[in-house]
Formats: C-alpha cells, sequence, structure tokens
C-alpha cells in the first residue's frame, strides 16, 4: 500500500499467492483425509418441529442407499448408484419426513410421531466414525449397540516407542502386528474397545480370518499389554 492508502500491485499478487497457497492447503488437507466405509447423516429441525433421537448418526453405506432409493424401479441400479455417488465424495440431502421409532416420541394417543427433518447425508471420515463411536450412546457401526463399559475400557498405543519394543513387535504373530499397525494408522494414541472394534471390523480383510475382529484383538490383548505395546488406562 502507497502512501495515499492505495493498493499497489505488489500487494495485490502477494495477496493473491496467500490466498492460492490456502487454497492449496485445504485441497492438500482434504485429500489426506483418511474416510471410512460409512455414512455421516446429519439431521436439522425443520418447519414442523425440532429432530426426534440424535441429530446425528453414523450408518451402514448399503443400508443408507437402500433408505434413500424409494422408488421400486430399478431399484437395485439406483442403490448402486447412490453408494458410488456417496463414495466418490457425493452428498445427499433429504428434506422427507422421518419416522421416529423412539419411545420418546410417543404421543399420547400412542402412535408414533412423525416429524419433517431436513438430513444431510455424505460419506464418514475415519476421525467422526470413532469420535461418534467412542461418544454416542448405543452407538451401532458393527452390528450391535456399543456398551458403555466398551467406551469407557481404553489403551494407550506404544509402537515402535525403542528398540526393545521394535524387536518385541517383530517377534509377534502377523495378526497382531497387523493390530498395531492399524491402530497406529489412524493416528491416535488412545483407544477405546470400542474404537478398536469398529477400527479392526473395518479392515477385517487384513486380519485374513473369519472371526470376529474383536475376539482376534481379546486374543492377543494380554501379550500386547505384558509386552508394553500397549498400556491400560486407569
Amino acid at each position: 500500500m502507497d502512501q495515499d492508502g492505495n493498493i499497489n500491485s505488489e500487494d495485490l499478487a502477494s495477496a493473491s499467492l496467500d490466498a492460492a497457497r490456502e487454497v492449496e492447503r485445504e485441497a492438500e488437507s482434504a485429500l489426506s483425509t483418511k474416510m471410512s466405509s460409512k455414512v455421516r447423516v446429519q439431521r436439522f429441525p425443520g418447519v414442523m418441529g425440532p429432530v426426534v433421537g440424535p441429530s446425528l448418526i453414523i450408518m451402514g453405506l448399503t443400508e443408507v442407499a437402500e433408505a434413500l432409493a424409494i422408488s421400486g424401479f430399478m431399484r437395485p441400479w439406483i442403490v448402486e448408484q447412490i453408494k458410488e455417488h456417496l463414495r466418490s465424495g457425493g452428498e445427499f440431502t433429504n428434506h422427507g419426513a422421518a419416522v421416529s421409532d423412539d419411545e420418546c416420541a410417543l404421543v399420547s394417543n400412542g402412535h408414533v410421531l412423525e416429524m419433517q427433518v431436513k438430513s444431510e447425508y455424505r460419506l464418514a471420515s475415519e476421525s467422526e466414525l470413532l469420535n461418534y463411536v467412542d461418544t454416542a450412546q448405543f452407538a451401532n457401526v458393527t452390528g450391535h449397540r456399543v456398551s458403555a463399559r466398551a467406551q469407557e475400557k481404553s489403551w494407550n498405543l506404544r509402537y515402535h516407542e525403542g528398540s526393545a519394543l521394535i524387536e518385541a513387535y517383530d517377534r509377534l504373530p502377523r495378526q497382531a502386528r497387523v493390530i498395531l499397525d492399524l491402530l497406529n494408522d489412524t493416528g491416535r494414541e488412545q483407544f477405546t474397545e470400542a474404537s478398536v472394534e469398529v477400527i479392526l471390523t473395518e479392515h477385517a480383510d487384513e486380519l485374513k480370518t473369519r472371526q470376529p475382529p474383536l475376539r482376534i484383538f481379546n486374543f492377543y490383548r494380554h501379550r500386547l499389554v505384558d509386552e508394553g505395546h500397549l498400556e491400560e488406562v486407569e
């Protein structure tokens, strides 16, 4: 800016460059965000009243796609198109009526309350999924409701912290190493039992087992704690 308060060309160029760099940083951050296989459903109050039940729900991709594909005409094809759109980073907004089966939503005459709400659907990031399963009451993203105990029981990860742990890691069975690798890949340091189950369920193919992923974790858990890879949080 010159003495008269006018913006000169150098300042404009510098501001434009800063703005371009900021856009580039945001784009890089978005691309580096690790996505889950679940769908984040955010619900907002509508003109007829408040949202009944939780405002944020995370659900399975197929479950959401089938719910959105209301039309019976070419329904399987529509379901697959919806899933592909969500997988590619797309979003959906639904302004339809949502019926709640929550007992708290029953009106005095015994009928279930139906409210007009706005719902936004997009793929949840891994971080959003783990935060949800750690905090939402009765979260269900693995086929069963998460218990309060599973949200409270937790461990700190000690991944390759020193040569002794690295040597101990190298001696572990393959599945135990995969478990530690998957936990480390999240970028987190602390894990509840609920988040461990979600991570291992999301990557069950890497464990190469037909058993429930949490059962595999519990099989190795004592050894992982005893050898220092995991530290129980009191």
